[in-house]
């Protein structure tokens, strides 16, 4: 590296991205055999963990999406504000059309690989009207678990088989263009449902539905007639809480 940035002296900010590089390659985590179980055992969740990662799709961003890198990272400090255990819900609020499903694809692209299982739920208000909460249940199922038939029939045996199935479960859940409560209830009710360092991403144009399910971590849109970008609530006094950037209150949610 000293070389490089002997040849590089004019552009170090290459030969910097090459150590943060090199420092992260460093500090990955390998598989480790410790002959307690059998080898085909560990080749096999070798396989799926490399073929999760590759079959893993990026979705599409706008193609100049103004200020998006700032408010990206704003968004992901809100996720990850108290480091990556527990389960922590965040919230992008705006009016339609501010961006809110633009920053949530960038956050799924930004993240998704660190986690277990990953589901994006779009257009979760027209499929809510059209289709019915156990379907989006069903769709939240068989996202997460390709390979397994499960299948809900009602509304409350769907609440207990995401329980059931999700609560050892590492993932990201987005759920885009919330507008009923009973939607989150649906699909995730409180943070025991899913196992530790699970996130869940909800966009929707009413404060309230966040406030009322518990969300504390809101991102604000910069059309959405805040006096911040990010606020938080803790269950005191929503409004004296406006402005009071980087103040995230530590709960489960």
């Amino acid at each position: 590296m000293a070389k490089h940035e002997e040849k590089f002296k004019d552009d170090l900010s290459k030969v910097e991205k090459w150590k943060r590089a090199l420092h992260r390659a460093a500090n990955f985590t390998g598989f480790v055999f410790d002959g307690k179980k059998y080898e085909h055992e560990l080749i096999g969740k070798i396989v799926e963990v490399v073929s999760r990662e590759i079959k893993r799709v990026a979705l599409h961003v706008a193609d100049y999406p103004i200020g998006l890198e700032s408010q990206v990272s704003e968004v992901k400090s809100l996720i990850f504000s108290d480091g990556y255990d527990g389960v922590h819900m965040v919230g992008i609020h705006g009016n339609g059309g501010s961006g809110k499903t633009t920053i949530a694809h960038a956050i799924y692209n930004l993240i998704a690989n660190g986690f277990e299982s990953i589901c994006f739920l779009e257009n979760v208000r027209e499929n809510s009207y059209q289709h019915g909460l156990v379907y989006l249940q069903n769709m939240l199922l068989s996202n997460v678990f390709e390979r397994k038939n499960l299948k809900a029939t009602s509304f409350l045996q769907g609440i207990s088989t995401i329980k059931h199935w999700l609560q050892q479960k590492k993932i990201l859940l987005i759920l885009d263009d919330v507008d009923k409560p009973e939607q989150l209830q649906a699909l995730a009710g409180k943070p025991d449902w899913f196992g530790r360092g699970t996130r869940v991403i909800v966009t929707t144009r009413d404060k309230y539905i966040l406030e009322s399910h518990g969300i504390e971590r809101i991102y604000e849109m910069e059309n959405s007639n805040s006096e911040s970008n990010i606020s938080a609530s803790d269950g005191k006094d929503n409004g004296d809480q406006l402005g009071e950037k980087n103040h995230f209150p530590r709960s489960s949610q």
